[in-house]
């Protein structure tokens, strides 16, 4: 009995396990399939669907998507992201006939993916082309300047920003136009000088340190000048005012003495005459002189004479030494 239902079961179970088989593998080769069949599109990159190395669309959303399994389509991610990279040194000739290397940077991006993908494919490939077409601007533009419109101490002689715009200027439409790349900006990152050149590029920057000294001691030796010259002008209108308001005070001074002058006169003329004769000796001879003159030529008859009567003179209050001035004159009467 054991033998018989064990003759029966076997063919069922050997027909349920082959079924599963099958069913495992028909689920395997499906999500093979499916995983052949569907691609994921990233932030900011797009994806080139090619069948058979022929583009056939571009897929510009973020997500999963659809195709048909490989060898018939393929993928290929494009990076919508900047980028940045450094060109080589390239050496260039300046208006002036002065080598320079310049070191520029590029900033890019892909702007139409199909046509990046058709013209270059790869970033490496972006790279090198638009390294070309900036050496050619450098070369072409910094022909038109000298070598200060990159080094001077001159900051109003600098020119690297219309350099840069101008190359920027000549590389960005036909990138566009022949890659689907915009460039969005390409500066001079580092300037460097071939060995020969060293020895001269010192030498115009001395000679522009030397033309600023010149230049500074020129205004401050005319700065100088204008000051003393203000001064000398101030200080002659201080000199100036001094003498008016000397002269006026002289004027007073004198117009006083006259009229004192003038009454003295008038109140007694003789005696008057008398003490400016003896004022003109005392200023004429002065201490210790010898002189031999006539006793009857003016001023000095008066020291041989008999002086005047002084009744009326005492009213003027005469100087002090009027006494010893008749005193004198009368020694010296014979």
């Amino acid at each position: 009995m054991a033998s018989h239902e064990d003759n029966q079961v076997h063919p069922r179970t050997r027909t349920a396990k082959s079924l599963f088989r099958w069913t495992i593998a028909v689920t395997v080769a499906g999500l093979l399939l499916a995983y052949g069949s569907s691609f994921e599109v990233r932030e900011a990159r797009n994806a080139i669907v090619t069948r058979f190395g022929n583009p056939v669309r571009t897929v510009r959303e973020p997500g999963l998507h659809w195709k048909f399994p490989w060898p018939i389509e393929q993928v290929h991610a494009i990076d919508m992201r900047y980028q940045y990279f450094n060109t080589p040194l390239t050496t260039t000739f300046t208006r002036d006939r002065k080598n320079v290397v310049l070191l520029s940077y590029v900033v890019w991006r892909v702007e139409d993916a199909l046509l990046f993908f058709q013209a270059l494919g790869t970033a490496k490939a972006a790279e090198q082309k638009l390294g070309g077409m900036v050496a050619a601007g450098k070369n072409f533009h910094m022909g038109n300047y000298d070598l200060t419109a990159l080094v001077s101490t001159v900051p109003g002689e600098i020119r690297t920003d219309r350099v840069e715009a101008g190359i920027l200027a000549d590389v960005q439409p036909p990138a566009l136009e022949k890659f689907g790349i915009q460039v969005e900006q390409i500066g001079i990152k580092r300037i460097a000088y071939p060995e020969e050149n060293i020895t001269s590029v010192l030498e115009q920057m001395r000679a522009e340190r030397r033309a600023e000294a010149g230049q500074l001691r020129a205004e401050g030796k005319k700065d100088a000048t204008q000051i003393r010259n203000d001064a000398l002008v101030k200080a002659e209108e201080i000199l100036r005012e001094g003498r008016e308001e000397a002269g006026k005070i002289r004027g007073r001074a004198e117009n006083r003495a006259a009229e004192i002058y003038a009454q003295a006169h008038q109140l007694d003329p003789q005696f008057y005459e008398f003490w400016r004769s003896m004022q003109v000796i005392k200023k004429t001879l002065g201490r210790n002189a010898t002189v031999i003159l006539r006793n009857d030529q003016q001023p000095f008859e008066h020291l041989f004479s008999t002086p005047p009567a002084v009744s009326t003179v005492t009213a003027l209050n005469p100087p002090e030494d009027t006494a010893a001035v008749h005193s004198a004159g009368e020694e010296a009467q014979p």
